[in-house]
């Protein structure tokens, strides 16, 4: 993702704007710019414990109130105090949050008292929302330590996984999740060999709004041992993903099978070569298959990444490595530790 977004024109645009040097990497250039511009905050707040207290601190310096909305009355009510003060942006919030895909927006006042901040961020905290709140906060956040447009008057969060992001949005994205999880507070707590417990206790201690979703992949990324991070549920592979509608008549769409949709190193890993490859079918003798359909909670198995095979004859080299196996929602997460 880092990638193609660094050969973005917007993204090279943006940091132009930002008053960076020109680089292959402006991805990197604009992400080292937001930790100098955090770290210039955390001087006035040296012992900032945790990333929930430094979203504080962040809107405080970036200038934006977080309203969160839980229900109907909630919306109405800040729709109320904003529009009776002459904010004529918080008349259509309902229609804005209306859908499932609009999870906040950050709205610049343009009738403000002299002692209030310059911007409302609301966040749409109601149903399944709620469990993307903590990086749609984070990702309104994103959107001011980039700013450099002055005059823009809105920024909105949209989650539809059906449609590609803008480069902008991805870029947010990429922040919110590395200041979400701050480095230099998590990696104090990442210690021993990585679990589903151990990145519970850091959750609940340092960030307790995350999703565990978004603390599995976020902190097995800090973790300084080597690890893979999948998520297996049932995909197709991307050739079988177009057949359907055909221009000669209708075929049926193969039936879709356990894959590892998505496989991320942390660095660690990396380091020493190991790797899963995205979208690999899950091998039946592993514990995340028998997760999955044994509908079990977790389990733990040691095992060989050389029964991982493609349709293709591709396999993984030979590698003993401990799985952890844990079902969260419709898909399965597995932490995959080399022996």
């Amino acid at each position: 993702m880092c990638a193609k977004l660094s050969s973005n024109i917007v993204v090279h645009r943006l940091a132009s704007d930002l008053g960076l040097r020109v680089s292959a990497d402006p991805v990197r250039a604009i992400l080292s710019f937001c930790h100098r511009v955090v770290k210039g905050f955390l001087a006035d707040y040296p012992d900032c414990p945790s990333p929930a207290k430094l979203l504080d601190l962040l809107a405080n310096k970036l200038g934006t109130r977080i309203v969160e909305i839980h229900a109907p009355e909630d919306l109405h009510r800040t729709m109320q105090e904003y529009t009776s003060r002459g904010e004529r942006a918080f008349a259509t919030l309902e229609q804005e949050l209306s859908d499932n895909q609009s999870y906040g927006i950050t709205i610049k006042l343009q009738n403000r008292e002299p002692w209030e901040p310059a911007y409302v961020s609301v966040i749409d905290c109601r149903g399944r929302k709620l469990q993307r709140a903590y990086h749609t906060k984070w990702h309104e956040l994103g959107h001011l330590l980039i700013l450099t447009d002055q005059t823009r008057l809105a920024f909105r969060r949209t989650h539809d996984p059906t449609q590609p992001k803008s480069a902008e949005e991805s870029l947010v994205d990429t922040i919110a999740g590395e200041f979400s999880f701050y480095p230099r507070m998590i990696k104090p707590f990442a210690l021993g060999e990585i679990s589903f417990e151990k990145i519970e206790e850091i959750r609940v201690e340092l960030c307790p709004e995350a999703s565990l979703y978004s603390s599995v992949l976020n902190v097995t990324k800090l973790w300084p041992t080597p690890c893979i991070w999948v998520e297996a549920k049932l995909a197709q592979k991307k050739s079988e993903r177009s057949i359907g509608q055909q221009a000669f008549g209708f075929r049926e769409t193969p039936p879709a099978a356990l894959r590892a949709v998505y496989a991320t190193p942390n660095d660690a890993a990396r380091q020493l070569e190991i790797t899963i490859i995205p979208n690999f079918r899950v091998p039946s003798q592993s514990v995340i298959h028998s997760v999955f359909y044994d509908d079990v909670p977790f389990a733990e198995a040691e095992e060989n990444l050389a029964m991982w095979e493609s349709s293709g004859g591709t396999r993984l080299p030979n590698r003993r490595v401990r799985v952890k196996a844990k079902r969260i929602g419709d898909s399965v997460h597995a932490l995959i530790v080399p022996l």
